[in-house]
């Protein structure tokens, strides 16, 4: 047992945590190399996999912590705050103390960063996590010079062991980077001054379109741009800028580890809005479309057991999520379709993955599918389809377990408890009026507040803002009330307020 009142104990737990700390870092950076490069895609979700990373290098921060406060409890070093947390304010080897000092603000605006990184732009929070590889040295350098431990065996095999593996991870992230950069831009045709590149996303080349009966057809994108990161996960979309000046959000229905391309499945509605008809009509390949980086509101949590459930084009997010999945885990996929030619994909899938896969084709079965005979019950359900496909699993599943996109909104209307509020800018300090017939998006528009918006329907998530005071009233099909209310944000392009007054980030 630990005697507390002996000073040498605080001494001996000041080296074990600066090891053990200096272990998890590199743990950590490996790791996260292991995500980028998708090495770890057959462990598991990649949510999970995220997760875990953010776990560990919070254990890392854990044990530099306590590294520094036993510093401070150690009389017989006699450290200040200051010597601690202020670079060259110690008198004892003030530069290896420095060393260590700066990786340990670097670790906190990395981890800093890393929590906000949903409300920072990518190159940003991306830019700022690349510190975690100079940390790894400065960590090194700074127990090399000033560790008690140099130079003992013990200390000396894992000292290479640390700094052969994070040497060797980089090595493969570069590589593998090398070869995920194939010459794009020779291969794409130069962009007209209407096709200029968006703040937030690129242009591609449709490089591929197969069609699937008469409505449906699979384009395949590549961006121009061979720098542009294409990191997303199963279940995001893509927004597509149409040139006839709509805007269209269409679910990726590729494999989320194959970096440089980008897979749509389109459905023609020969709707009123005219967005898919163009896609069908203008798009060839060849063709060059400006597009939005993905987002994801529809991700693949961790689980024991998945039943997926779609209908028609439904399949598409569908479809990327099967591709993420680790061959281990336990799952089923009920596809659903009035005729054979209304589905996509379908005998790729049934070849693929055999009897996991049911086909329910109601022109051949003579029925539609017995939803309350199909559905089992102890697995998670993820849903893509038809209004009335996700109305009646509704109806069928618990909440907690049914997780759906929509591509229609759903008919949701105001409780009128507030007829009119206030919203508070908290950035710029502007307070805006919403009176009781005011759409929210537009009484903030009309503030002059920049609010990215694309369906204005309350489907593709677009618009998304944080907020920090009030309840909001969702009016919106973007994901659940209660992951909305978790995650502390609104979509005011349908969605009001059940307060008098709300605080956004804005």
């Amino acid at each position: 047992m630990l005697n507390f009142q002996d000073p040498q104990v605080w001494w001996f737990l000041t080296r074990a945590s600066a090891m053990v700390g200096w272990v998890l870092l590199t743990l950590t950076v490996v790791w996260g190399v292991l995500l980028k490069t998708r090495i770890l895609r057959g462990a598991d979700n990649p949510e999970w996999l995220t997760v875990t990373h953010r776990y560990i290098s919070g254990l890392a921060l854990a044990m530099i912590l306590t590294h520094m406060g036993t510093l401070l409890l150690d009389e017989y070093i006699s450290f200040g705050w200051a010597d601690i947390l202020v670079p060259f304010a110690t008198s004892f080897e003030p530069f290896a103390v420095a060393l260590g000092i700066f990786a340990f603000w670097a670790i906190i605006l990395v981890q800093i960063t890393a929590l906000t990184a949903k409300w920072l732009p990518d190159v940003v929070w991306k830019g700022i996590h690349l510190l975690s590889y100079a940390v790894i040295v400065l960590v090194g350098l700074h127990s090399g010079l000033v560790g008690t431990d140099v130079g003992t065996p013990w200390y000396t095999a894992i000292s290479l062991v640390l700094i052969t593996t994070a040497t060797l991870a980089g090595i493969v992230r570069l590589v593998i980077a090398s070869r995920e950069k194939p010459a794009a831009r020779a291969l794409a045709p130069k962009a007209s001054e209407s096709q200029e590149v968006p703040p937030s996303g690129f242009l591609a080349t449709v490089s591929s379109k197969l069609t699937h009966g008469k409505n449906l057809a699979e384009f395949t994108l590549q961006p121009n741009d061979s720098s542009v990161e294409l990191e997303w996960e199963a279940g995001a979309h893509l927004t597509l800028h149409l040139g006839n000046g709509l805007e269209r959000q269409y679910s990726l229905s590729g494999d989320p580890a194959e970096p440089r391309s980008l897979k749509l499945g389109i459905l023609n509605t020969h709707g009123e809005g005219g967005g898919s008809s163009w896609i069908h009509e203008s798009l060839r390949e060849g063709s060059v479309i400006r597009c939005d980086l993905p987002r994801n509101h529809f991700p693949l949590k961790p689980a024991k057991k998945y039943q997926f459930i779609a209908s028609g084009v439904g399949i598409t997010p569908i479809r990327s999520m099967l591709h993420s999945l680790p061959a281990s885990r336990e799952w089923s996929l009920l596809y659903l379709a009035r005729t054979r030619e209304d589905m996509l994909l379908a005998d790729e899938l049934v070849e693929h993955y055999g009897d996991q896969v049911t086909l329910w084709i109601s022109e051949e079965r003579g029925s539609r599918a017995p939803l309350d005979e199909l559905i089992e019950s102890n697995a998670e359900v993820y849903a893509c389809g038809s209004p009335g496909l996700l109305n009646a699993l509704e109806q069928l599943v618990a909440p907690k377990r049914l997780h759906v996109e929509r591509f229609e909104p759903q008919v949701r209307i105001s409780n009128g408890r507030v007829t009119a509020f206030e919203i508070h800018a908290s950035r710029s300090g502007k307070t805006i009026s919403v009176g009781g017939q005011t759409n929210t998006l537009e009484a903030l528009e009309e503030a002059g507040l920049e609010v990215s918006a694309s369906c204005r329907r309350g489907t593709c998530g677009t618009c998304e803002v944080r907020v920090l005071e009030g309840t909001p009233e969702h009016l919106d099909s973007v994901m659940s009330d209660a992951d909305k209310d978790d995650l502390g944000v609104m979509y005011p392009c349908v969605s009001r307020s059940q307060t008098p007054q709300l605080t956004l980030e804005l």
